[in-house]
């Protein structure tokens, strides 16, 4: 027991140095990204350097495409990590749980299995804290553009609007509009930096709003009464979601569940008698119910998640 806990060790410290290896295989110019960080906004240096990042992960690991996908959620929740450390978190957790459920188990499937949680939880955590902030700053939105239409018939011009509810609306809104300024006083258009936080906050009724200055742009017209027409229809959109939401919550719940029950059981069977679980994966037709369980598991998760969409 002793040299079993030894060896644990030294994996351990193994992976540990391994995954820091990567870490500053895969650095980048993190001196400028902290001197950018204190003058520009995220957005601009995602648009910019996260590109650029993205481009020397794909370069160096195999031109993987997860990168620029993992770097954009990493800015929609808000995380002060990157694609490199969020990978490094990943990888830690899986090969942790891998030597956990191997020496558990006494079998490498244990630790596989245990290996796919630790590998799953970190993106689960990341999705949660995006939607989270999605959520809010969609229920900001009305009280948003209320202010803004607000500032804009007493007499303010659109960034100083902008400015206005910087100050005066709570994170995560005041903090997108803080970039947006940020970005005009280095340059930027008004409308770009306007684009640049629709495609950080990936709202559809942000992106009305930004189209209906962007024609207010060229056409002209008065912005705050197109405004003030566009927060009437967010709210009822934002009311009648609350409402699917209310009345499908019960199937989403069910959902996750069920898709999630088969693999928590299984794990933990096998942790607990895994010669009993083994015989599953051995060679031969028993191979087909491990591998049919996991295909109805997706097929019927993606079922219901048809089955409860609803787009209005």
């Amino acid at each position: 027991m002793n040299v079993l806990l030894i060896i644990t060790i030294c994996v351990t410290i193994a992976v540990f140095l391994l995954l820091m290896g990567i870490h500053r295989w895969l650095q980048w110019s993190g001196e400028v990204q902290k001197q950018l960080a204190g003058v520009m906004p995220s957005t601009a240096v995602n648009a910019s350097a996260g590109k650029a990042f993205a481009g020397k992960v794909n370069k160096r690991i195999g031109r993987l495409s997860f990168a620029e996908r993992t770097e954009k959620l990493l800015v929609a929740a808000d995380s002060n990590l990157n694609v490199a450390e969020f990978l490094i978190i990943r990888l830690g957790a899986a090969s942790a749980g891998l030597v956990l459920g191997a020496l558990i188990s006494g079998q490498l499937i244990g630790g596989i299995l245990l290996a796919v949680i630790g590998w799953i939880i970190p993106g689960l955590w990341l999705r949660r804290k995006e939607t989270q902030r999605a959520k809010a700053f969609a229920e900001q939105l009305p009280d948003m553009l209320n202010l803004l239409v607000g500032s804009l018939r007493a007499g303010y011009g659109l960034l100083h609007a902008c400015n206005v509810v910087r100050q005066e609306m709570p994170a995560p809104l005041s903090d997108e509009f803080a970039r947006v300024v940020k970005e005009t006083s280095l340059g930027y258009s008004l409308d770009e930096a306007l684009d640049h936080m629709t495609e950080r906050v990936h709202n559809e009724d942000f992106e009305l709003v930004v189209t209906a200055i962007h024609v207010q742009n060229e056409v002209g017209g008065s912005l705050a009464d197109v405004l003030d027409s566009i927060t009437a229809t967010i709210r009822e959109r934002i009311k009648l979601n609350g409402e699917i939401r209310v009345m499908t919550s019960q199937q989403r719940l069910t959902g996750w569940i069920l898709s999630a029950l088969p693999l928590l059981v299984g794990t933990a069977l096998t942790l607990m008698n895994p010669d009993y679980m083994s015989e599953l994966f051995k060679p031969g037709w028993q191979l087909l119910i491990p591998i049919t369980a996991v295909g109805m598991i997706i097929l019927g998760n993606l079922t219901m998640r048809w089955v409860m969409k609803v787009d209005i």
